[in-house]
């Protein structure tokens, strides 16, 4: 496969917030931490040591290429002596929040404004309702990620997306 030259649109800021009833992995807990991929970037957390309710707040960034892929987001428990387990995981379609970026990134709206809300449904990855909005003059989106592949396990992040001018 020849990745030649990408064409990057932009870059994307994505807080892990914290992770909510994540599975256990380890005996009576997990040791766990999130990775995220974006086409042939990947990025990762701190490890947070025994606990099924990790808060990381720690921000992560990635290019944007083009074409954009989704974003993934995968869970894992990190072992010592074996290869890591999985936690979960969820892909996440960044167009939209593209879309809102380039849309108003010459706009001078300085109040908050939601741009459009995506309705989480039972079969969904969305565990509520996410909401792109414009704060402080930044394109964000705020989503509670269900896990998938998993027994159960919920997963808060913020995205916030800087286009190159085009």
């Amino acid at each position: 496969m020849d990745v030649g030259m990408v064409e990057f649109v932009g870059l994307i800021k994505v807080d892990i917030i914290r992770g909510t009833d994540l599975a256990v992995r380890d005996v009576m807990s997990s040791d766990p931490y999130v990775m995220i991929i974006l086409g042939h970037q990947s990025m990762k957390t701190k490890v947070i040591k025994n606990t099924l309710n990790p808060i990381w707040n720690e921000r992560l960034m990635l290019s944007i290429p083009d074409p954009v892929p989704p974003l993934k987001v995968l869970v894992f428990d990190k072992d010592t002596f074996t290869s890591d387990d999985r936690m979960g995981e969820a892909e996440v379609d960044i167009q939209p929040l593209i879309s809102a970026a380039r849309e108003y990134q010459s706009s001078i709206i300085t109040e908050s404004t939601q741009i459009c809300t995506f309705l989480a449904s039972e079969n969904s990855i969305l565990a509520k309702d996410s909401i792109i909005s414009i704060v402080g003059g930044k394109v964000e989106q705020e989503i509670a990620l269900r896990l998938q592949n998993v027994e159960h396990g919920e997963l808060e992040i913020k995205l916030e997306c800087v286009p190159l001018n085009q």
